[in-house]
């Protein structure tokens, strides 16, 4: 596949690193409990990101455009969901602030990059 071609799947690939950075100094910041109770609240986050994908990937053979439409809204309301999560949590603000940045850089990577695509199945962007 060429560079021009994969470019979406690149800026999701960086938008994974950075978030992954970024937590991971947000995580240092955090004692064990507070750690424990972040656990606690992914484990449901990825029961729903696995259902995400799973539709995704069933709707990829039906409506490739639904499917992409369905991963991107689907990580945009797992962001949204993240920031009211993390209210509840009532972790420190400064590690509060980095596990945000760092949900925004994935949900924004992976949010582009099925725009992207989306719009390539519907014709009508490159």
């Amino acid at each position: 596949m060429p560079i021009e071609s994969a470019y979406p799947v690149i800026v999701a690939l960086v938008g994974f690193v950075l978030a992954s950075l970024v937590t991971q100094r947000a995580v240092r910041l955090l004692d064990p409990g507070q750690k424990a109770a972040l656990v606690d609240a992914a484990s449901s986050t990825r029961v729903i990101s696995i259902a995400v994908v799973v539709v995704f990937v069933a709707l990829m053979f039906w409506r490739p455009v639904f499917a992409w439409g369905v991963l991107g809204g689907g990580y945009l309301a797992l962001g949204i969901r993240s920031v009211f999560r993390l209210r509840r949590l009532a972790l420190p603000p400064a590690a509060s602030r980095l596990i945000l940045v760092g949900n925004a850089c994935g949900v924004a990577g992976i949010a582009y990059c099925a725009a992207v695509f989306a719009c390539r199945a519907a014709g009508g962007w490159a």
